[in-house]
């Protein structure tokens, strides 16, 4: 069993769940790195065979990695020097909060003490919508506002703990999705959506309200009836009315990415091919766009652009063209990518439709209990032109973490 058919069976029992975002990818990478111990000392019995198998890249295909120079890049350090080597770029054009406050272009806003720097801030009408609080009694959603005031949203849209902080805007960025609820910035007027469930657990299943986010027709999202703690997915049009958009067969759409897009991974038996079909929604129908297949083996799908030409896959720096059907190379030594393990894969977002960021740092914090100071440097890759290079100046930051969550610099996924 694949990573990516890991993720998706793992969506029930995470997005209908409490459980922190981050967990499914906690889950994977951990995975991962125990069918790699079990490999690498040759004590595989018959029935881990098929876990091991996700990791082993089959020889001859585009994503094998046999021959290639071991890593100089197995430290964060090597991995910081390499990014502050690269040419200087414009500053991130997502939002995100550094050391004195939230930056957002070339702007700096002051951030009260109240805002709480786990949850990265999105970009909404007249601000940035971000989590305030620290004790687990005080969490609520707000809107920050340039000069740094503070308006909540309505009580009842916060869900509980900062297990789930999904949020969708939407494009104008008048409205947010979140919880079960649509909350119009403008008035703070909290709608539920329809097809909310009427009880928390079905037959021993969670039933969690996921929105998926906003398309040109409306808001997709799933919820009732649920079916092992899978709802329904729905799209709630700007009148009000609902009508249901299943993605087609064996498809998933994927958090982070569009919301009007589906992609199928089918295996080959042997596992030596994947191939990825693409399916795009069409008013209220799903249509397929097309489909390619990598001549090598797919362990986990990451990141869609939202003009759904780019796929970002475990295997980076080549990236998967869904448009051409052909791998295109980003210029991202791959040392560095197999000398940082997992952790780039919960961090790097996208910034448009061409281009990716990737925040590195320096020390990487990795089984901290206190606070340690981080050097951050953001790079950004343009995938048509493959070039990578610094998003803005380097940032210093104090980083708190608790092994779920952190304050270091990050992007809203």
């Amino acid at each position: 069993m694949t990573d990516t058919q890991i993720r998706d069976r793992l969506r029930g029992a995470v997005d209908d769940t409490t459980a922190p975002p981050a967990f499914a990818h906690v889950v994977l990478t951990r995975g991962r790195a125990r069918r790699r111990r079990r490999y690498a000392a040759g004590a595989l019995v018959a029935a881990a065979a098929i876990v091991a198998a996700a990791t082993v890249v089959p020889a001859g295909g585009p994503l094998a990695r046999d021959g290639e120079p071991a890593s100089t890049y197995d430290d964060a350090s090597a991995r910081l020097a390499w990014a502050r080597s690269l040419p200087a770029g414009p500053v991130p054009g997502l939002p995100f909060f550094g050391d004195d406050g939230l930056h957002a272009g070339e702007a700096l806003v002051p951030l009260p003490a109240s805002v709480n720097r786990t949850v990265p801030p999105r970009t909404v009408r007249d601000g940035w919508l971000v989590v305030v609080g620290q004790r687990e009694d005080e969490l609520a959603w707000a809107v920050l506002a340039a000069d740094g005031a503070l308006e909540p949203l309505p009580e009842e849209t916060w869900a509980g703990g900062l297990g789930d902080v999904r949020a969708v805007v939407a494009p104008d960025g008048g409205r947010v999705a979140l919880g079960r609820w649509m909350v119009d910035l403008a008035t703070m007027a909290a709608t539920p959506v329809p097809h909310v469930p009427g009880s928390d657990v079905q037959k021993g299943y969670y039933t969690q309200v996921r929105m998926v986010g906003f398309t040109a027709e409306g808001l997709v999202y799933e919820a009732a009836p649920f079916h092992q703690g899978i709802g329904t997915t729905w799209l709630l049009r700007d009148d009000g009315s609902t009508v249901r958009v299943e993605p087609p067969g064996g498809s998933h759409v994927r958090d982070g990415g569009p919301a009007d897009l589906a992609l199928r991974f089918d295996y080959a038996d042997d596992d030596t091919d994947t191939c990825v079909t693409t399916f795009r929604l069409v008013g209220s129908v799903w249509t397929g766009q097309g489909s390619g297949c990598l001549g090598g083996y797919l362990g986990e799908a990451l990141a869609v652009s939202d003009d759904a030409r780019w796929l970002v896959t475990d295997d980076l720096p080549e990236v998967w063209d869904l448009r051409e059907g052909r791998f295109a190379r980003v210029d991202l030594p791959r040392e560095v990518v197999e000398g940082w393990g997992d952790g780039w894969m919960g961090s790097l977002v996208w910034e448009d439709d061409d281009s990716v960021l990737l925040p590195v740092s320096d020390p990487d914090g990795e089984g901290a209990t206190d606070a340690f100071d981080q050097s951050v440097q953001v790079v950004r890759c343009t995938l048509s032109t493959g070039a990578c290079e610094r998003a803005g100046d380097e940032q210093h930051v104090v980083v708190r973490t608790d092994g779920m969550s952190t304050t270091g610099v990050r992007f809203a996924q």
